[in-house]
């Protein structure tokens, strides 16, 4: 998963066109959400997204999404605590 710096909590809304967009995997596109081939030798891949129409997308920015890039509500979920240690 990329780790993005996250400002406030929550995805962020990403307005895409209709067709074929690449997002970026890896965290290093000076393209934002857009992948640049920044990702080359990471071993990260880029996500491929196509849409029949125009959409707004959720993305994520916790790093926590099942669904990468795109938000599954995982932010929201309370950390659980290790079994081990269950007082403070």
């Amino acid at each position: 998963m990329a780790s993005r710096p996250m400002a406030t909590p929550g995805p962020e809304p990403l307005e895409l066109l209709a067709g074929v967009h690449q997002l970026c995997g890896c965290g290093r596109s000076r393209q934002g959400w857009f992948c640049d081939g920044a990702h080359l030798g990471t071993g990260r891949v880029s996500y491929e997204l196509r849409l029949s129409e125009a959409a707004t997308m959720l993305l994520c920015r916790c790093g926590r999404s099942h669904r990468y890039p795109l938000c599954d509500g995982r932010h929201a979920a309370q950390p659980r605590r290790p079994w081990w240690r269950p007082w403070g």
